[in-house]
């Protein structure tokens, strides 16, 4: 039995909505801002102000990654990072698969409350956060100075050092759900 037109539509608008809903992290509202040419490497780089005398503070941007280090100050958890590209295949998410030289690391302030287990060493992230100047983070016991930004939402996915790709959906078969949890500050 052929289904009719509208149950087929139906089914076909419902695994679109899924598929699209995988990939929504966050409130709208707290990605209605996000830079859409924002280049991390130029950020990295930049001064307090790049040539063209504008500032690079204040942009707001969507960043990926992989925890190196967390800590908690008087103002939330300080982050420090290693920043890695947002893929869509094979899994959703940050990954190291790509092939690249250079420093990227960078630091961000979380002033909310985070699970211990999300700020564990590998965790794989992606934020949505605010620049802003240069900061002496700790570092291994060494204070350095990274880009910085202060973080109005956080999703973790549990991976360790893991890739996000090497967990398998479904449970049972040696095969276990991959733990991933949004977190956003108050508005």
């Amino acid at each position: 039995m052929k289904p009719s037109p509208l149950v087929a539509a139906t089914i076909t608008v419902c695994a679109l909505m899924s598929a699209c809903a995988a990939n929504t992290l966050f409130p709208p509202k707290a990605t209605e801002k996000v830079s859409p040419t924002f280049h991390f490497e130029a950020w990295r780089d930049a001064s307090p102000s790049n040539p063209s005398g504008k500032s690079d503070s204040g942009i707001t941007v969507e960043l990926g990654g992989r925890i190196v280090q967390a800590y908690k100050n008087g103002k939330g958890t300080v982050i420090v990072a290693e920043q890695l590209p947002i893929v869509k295949h094979p899994a959703y998410g940050p990954t190291e698969d790509v092939k690249r030289t250079g420093d990227y690391e960078f630091a961000f302030l979380y002033p909310g409350e985070l699970d211990l287990r999300a700020l564990r060493r590998g965790n794989r992230f992606i934020i949505v956060g605010t620049t802003t100047s240069r900061r002496p983070v700790l570092v291994n016991g060494v204070t350095k100075t990274e880009p910085f930004l202060i973080a109005d939402c956080i999703h973790v996915w549990q991976t360790g050092s893991a890739e996000i790709a090497e967990f398998k959906e479904g449970v049972g078969g040696g095969y276990s759900p991959l733990p991933e949890k949004t977190y956003c500050v108050a508005q």
